[in-house]
């Protein structure tokens, strides 16, 4: 092994073994594949005249359908499609090159003319797979042009991909989704009574089991990664009923009264079944029945809606009776479908798919209540529903020569020593050092910067009077703050509770805080809450937070809080509480202290946090970056901004604006062109988002636009930068072998890293715990150091240095607290809090780039919370 290679691992921390949902493949030593282009083109246009979009289920089936049943003679195997451009086969085709005209459905309709669509497919390359294994053998490490696009080893591991997927995406009965196959039922696997009540409360929608799996090359070997995936069903019905069972309505005429009222059941509705496909059937009218095609809006009261027929205006109704002798009854709920098709819904069939719109959040819970509960349950689950796989009985696979093996991997880890906290105190800073790592405390400690807070102003929004529990909860609220050292200049007695249906949040703020006298800097808000109130959460959130510039905190009066208040059970309640309060108001809460940390303070040291958000499906808005940096020698402090930039694109187009702007902060804070040991000299970069096919694009267009940069400005003594990238949507999955080395929730715990047996052969890699678990299994995240300046590749430093500084992609939340639909904001705010479970209800997005100073006061690493301050106001703006 070459003293590269050598170092990227780490030795620090205690040994702990795992299993991984990862499975070892195995090919022949010398395995020569054929690789074609198979392009497909309908030969009809879509509504408008627009393309049609030939998706990769459709195109999964056309290919099938060529090459079974339509010339089986010019295909002695079938090849596998990956449902955009490549099919691979393991024998020849009897040609090189040839073209086909093939119908668009697999049955045709008498009486209707049959739609067509021409593949050409086109011997591309052979492909030796057995190139691999100079990859997998780590002489390409740090060589990424070898594994790029166009390459055999690219090449390779798509064939892979579709082979391993071609048997299970073609069962009869299973859906199909990205690298995910979705199963109708888990072969030796046996649905549990919880599963089948979450069936019933899903209705008219359904939870199935679904499979993710990838091929991947590590150091060694090539293996499988399988994990678990929940697929949500539309069962095949009419779309009538599926309406009523969405509503809860008992018959069809109740669906269109209530639909038809100025409720908001219609718009509920609407959302619902937006891209949904059906089908249409009109009785007796085989001939028109067309083909699976989306909902793009809903109509009320369809039969009275007009058209020009023949330049004869019409209505649907009338239409519908003349030509089809079909009846629309009054009020009946109307499909658009297109630009301008419309049907009743009497008439559409809902064929069997995928649900893809955003579920209720009563679904979403029910969702979380389907997946495994524990590690554990999570691997039998994957083990269990390994023959819906269908890797042993794969024509594909086996014409190959290819195995997978149905054991999960066994692979060693470390647990890293847990960084000490330091929190405050009249005598001096106190150290804590963790029993259990990741987790601690906050109970008889002050914290490390308490925040001074000028006037609490309290509103009672229950819609009752406040009583005698209330004030006792307040009470004691306010001793736990004086606990922790945060001081209230004008500490507001109980009686101060004023109750308020809430209906005017901003006018009810402005008023109490004009009557007392109340500045926004230093105020707090404290607002008492219904235990269901998502929508009055979400306007005190963005009144106090965004339009007046006043820190809020929500508490939730529910009658389980009145009862620990009655028994004084409050005190671990109270302490959260009191952390949430000091990090809105500008305090910090508490600092890490270790080497790591040491390190970073050794001399001048920015670390970055960057990350691009996208809109949801569907939506016209723009993308947005995020850039988070530090700015004092302890890294705790991050000054922050955001730019919009175009739709979709995940480079970061202004990375010369916004470093420019974090280098001069930086240099402000530390004028180092009094002091020149004041001069920055190491950069941490820490890039999210990104997938591996774009780790190139990103070196080349932002890590290099940043050398640029900083030699404008230092020369050529310029920091050093270290650039890695920091991922979590990635399926790796971590289980202790036994519970003896696992966490209270089951899963590895704080500190878990991982550097051998899954990594990367080229790019140095690792995959890291640095929280502990709480409900199901743990997602760790995955660093890849794109370049390291600072410490040689050495694994130890890096993986510390992780540990020890909270995690960067938190810092992105940022971003994702400002989108709500397409409305835009300016934002004025001295004090706002970002948390990894914000409710996106609450969210706002802002529209101007002109978005001021935010500091970030950090915790710690398991303290998902962040300060966002800005200059005191001296008025409240509305």
């Amino acid at each position: 092994m070459n003293t590269k290679m050598h170092a990227r691992y780490g030795t620090d921390g205690l040994r702990m073994d795992v299993d991984v949902n990862a499975f070892s493949l195995l090919w022949a030593p010398r395995s020569v594949i054929m690789h074609y282009d198979g392009t497909i083109k309908p030969d009809f246009n879509g509504p408008g005249g627009k393309d049609i979009n030939v998706g990769g289920e459709k195109g999964t089936e056309i290919l099938q359908r060529l090459q079974v049943n339509i010339r089986p003679e010019l295909f002695p195997k079938p090849g596998a499609f990956d449902g955009k451009k490549n099919l691979y086969a393991f024998r020849p085709f009897k040609f090189t090159s040839e073209r086909f005209e093939v119908p668009w459905d697999k049955e045709h309709t008498p009486g209707r003319k049959m739609k067509t669509v021409t593949i050409q497919i086109v011997l591309v390359r052979r492909v030796d797979i057995s190139l691999l294994r100079k990859v997998l053998s780590g002489n390409e490490q740090g060589n990424p042009s070898a594994i790029g696009p166009g390459t055999d080893v690219a090449s390779s591991l798509n064939m892979l991909q579709a082979f391993l997927q071609a048997a299970p995406k073609m069962a009869n009965g299973n859906l199909h989704k990205g690298k995910s196959v979705y199963v109708q039922w888990s072969k030796g696997y046996q649905q549990t009574s919880d599963q089948k009540r979450i069936d019933e409360r899903m209705r008219p929608l359904r939870l199935i089991d679904g499979f993710f799996q990838s091929a991947r090359m590590t150091m060694g070997s090539l293996i499988v990664n399988i994990d678990l995936s929940v697929g949500v069903v539309l069962q095949e019905m009419q779309l009538e009923a599926l309406c009523a069972a969405f509503l809860k309505c008992s018959n069809f005429r109740h669906l269109n009264q209530l639909c038809s009222a100025s409720g908001g059941e219609f718009d509920k509705l609407r959302h619902f079944l937006r891209d949904v496909k059906v089908s249409i059937h009109i009785p007796g009218k085989a001939s028109k029945s067309k083909g699976r095609r989306a909902i793009r809006n809903l109509i009320r009261d369809v039969g009275a809606h007009s058209f020009d027929r023949n330049g004869v205006p019409t209505t649907i109704r009338d239409y519908f009776l003349s030509t089809h002798g079909v009846r629309i009854p009054p009020q009946s709920i109307g499909v658009v479908i297109g630009n301008h098709e419309i049907f009743p819904i009497s008439v559409c069939v809902v064929p069997e798919q995928l649900y893809k719109s955003k579920l209720l959040p009563d679904h979403v819970r029910e969702v979380l209540s389907f997946v495994p509960k524990n590690p554990r349950e999570r691997l039998q689950r994957i083990k269990a529903g390994w023959q819906n796989l269908e890797y042993d009985n794969s024509e594909f696979l086996k014409g190959a020569d290819i195995a997978v093996r149905p054991e999960a991997l066994t692979i060693s880890g470390r647990i890293l020593p847990s960084p000490q906290i330091m929190y405050g105190g009249t005598n001096g800073p106190y150290k804590l050092t963790l029993g259990k790592p990741g987790t601690w405390d906050v109970m008889r400690k002050t914290f490390w910067a308490p925040a001074k807070i000028s006037f609490v102003l309290i509103f009672n929004l229950t819609g009752r009077r406040h009583g005698e529990e209330m004030k006792a909860f307040m009470s004691f609220l306010f001793k736990t703050l004086s606990e922790r050292g945060i001081f209230i200049l004008a500490v507001p007695k109980t009686s101060l509770i004023l109750d308020d249906n809430g209906a005017d949040p901003k006018s009810l703020i402005r008023r109490e805080a004009e009557k007392h006298n109340a500045k926004p800097n230093g105020l707090l808000v404290l607002a008492l809450l219904p235990e269901n109130a998502a929508e009055l959460y979400a306007n005190v959130k963005r009144v106090g937070d965004i339009q007046l510039g006043v820190p809020t905190q929500c508490i939730r009066w529910s009658s389980k809080l009145i009862q620990n208040v009655k028994s004084n059970r409050v005190d671990q309640y109270l302490n959260n509480l009191a952390l949430k309060i000091n990090a809105r108001c500008g305090g910090v809460n508490h600092v890490p202290s270790s080497v790591a940390m040491n390190y970073l303070a050794e001399m001048p040291t920015m670390v970055i946090g960057a990350d691009v958000t996208h809109p949801s499906p569907g939506s016209t808005a723009p993308s947005f970056a995020s850039l988070v940096s530090s700015r004092d020698p302890q890294c705790t402090i991050y000054s922050a901004q955001m730019k919009i930039q175009p739709f979709r694109r995940e480079i970061i187009e202004s990375i010369d604006v916004m470093m420019t702007k974090a280098i001069k902060i930086f240099r402000m804070n530390s004028d180092d062109t009094k002091y020149p040991h004041f001069k920055l000299q190491r950069i941490f970069f820490f890039r999210d988002g990104v997938s591996e096919g774009e780790f190139e694009t990103v070196r080349e267009l932002e890590l290099n636009a940043l050398k640029r940069l900083l030699e404008k400005f230092y020369g050529r003594d310029r920091p050093r930068i270290t650039f890695i990238v920091v991922g979590k949507r990635h399926h790796f999955r971590f289980f202790p072998k036994s519970g003896g080395t696992a966490d209270a929730s089951g899963n590895c715990p704080s500190g878990f890293v991982v550097d051998r047996g899954i990594e990367h052969p080229v790019y140095s890699d690792f995959y890291l715990q640095s929280q502990p678990g709480l409900k199901g299994t743990s997602i760790p995240a995955h660093y890849t150091v794109i370049e390291d300046e600072n410490l040689g590749g050495n694994g130890d430093r890096l993986q510390s240095l992780a540990y020890a500084k909270p995690p960067i992609s938190l810092l992105h939340m940022l971003i994702r607290f400002f989108k709500k639909k397409d409305t835009l904001y300016a934002i004025h705010t001295n004090a706002l809090l970002v948390q990894s479970n914000y409710p996106r209800q609450s969210t706002t997005q802002i529209s101007s780039v002109n978005v001021p100073n935010f500091i970030f006061s950090l915790g710690s690493q398991t303290n998902w919370m962040v300060s966002l301050m800005l200059p005191p106001t001296t008025h409240l703006k509305a």
